[in-house]
């Protein structure tokens, strides 16, 4: 018998460290399945929502404009600027900002991560640490006849084959660390590993997966990332 992939979080991102998820399904984020987590998330989010003691920390600032849903879960100290929206299944977890003019639905963001302005994610899972500039935007369904109704798969392609991520719905996986420069598409379906730097003006194509440590440019397939590490 042929044995399914195994797309493990933790390979790409950190193990919520936020006591008050400690009763959630969140905290066992890094030992799930990308595709088990995608299908699942929903009814995950739900659970978790039952169990905390307050959907949003007394500590994070939203800026009067902000549009904040009714199923977010924000930590402690996050910031959330004017004009963006925050919608859907999504955790900011402590220290997360979030800059002007955002649409974040459905999404993930762990501790410490910085969007800039004008940045678009849906079902997307972003790391620790990470900072992505401005316009930055993961595409979440393929180009179909109706996009209403989309019913193409995502998957992605690994080192010993193809991965399906078994829904039409999943923007990207962006590890730890991930640092960004501006106007850079994402997907749908790439996962982009631990402290991988994007130039500005890069199209990274579906179903693409980045190795951690790499840098990526507009012209330029994934390369080991030449420079310094940053300390």
């Amino acid at each position: 018998m042929t044995t399914p992939p195994f797309l493990q979080l933790g390979d790409y991102l950190t193990n919520p460290a936020d006591p008050a998820l400690a009763d959630t399904p969140y905290a066992r984020l890094a030992a799930c399945d990308l595709a088990a987590w995608l299908t699942q998330w929903p009814d995950l989010h739900a659970q978790a929502l039952k169990n905390l003691a307050r959907r949003i920390h007394p500590t994070a600032r939203i800026h009067p404009t902000a549009i904040i849903g009714e199923d977010v879960i924000i930590g402690a100290g996050a910031h959330v600027w004017e004009f963006t929206t925050v919608r859907g299944h999504t955790l900011l977890a402590p220290g997360v900002s979030v800059g002007f003019n955002c649409e974040i639905t459905n999404t993930y963001l762990g501790a410490g991560t910085v969007l800039g302005h004008r940045i678009g994610l849906n079902r997307t899972l972003v790391g620790d640490h990470a900072h992505l500039s401005a316009d930055v935007m993961a595409a979440a369904i393929h180009l179909t006849a109706d996009m209403t109704r989309p019913d193409r798969d995502t998957f992605l392609r690994l080192p010993d084959g193809l991965y399906p991520c078994r829904t039409p719905r999943f923007g990207a996986l962006i590890g730890d660390r991930v640092q960004t420069g501006s106007r850079i598409t994402l997907g749908p379906g790439t996962a982009i590993g631990r402290d991988c730097h994007i130039h500005s003006h890069t199209a990274i194509a579906p179903t693409t997966v980045v190795p951690d440590h790499h840098t990526i440019t507009p012209t330029d397939r994934p390369t080991h990332h030449a420079r310094p590490r940053r300390t």
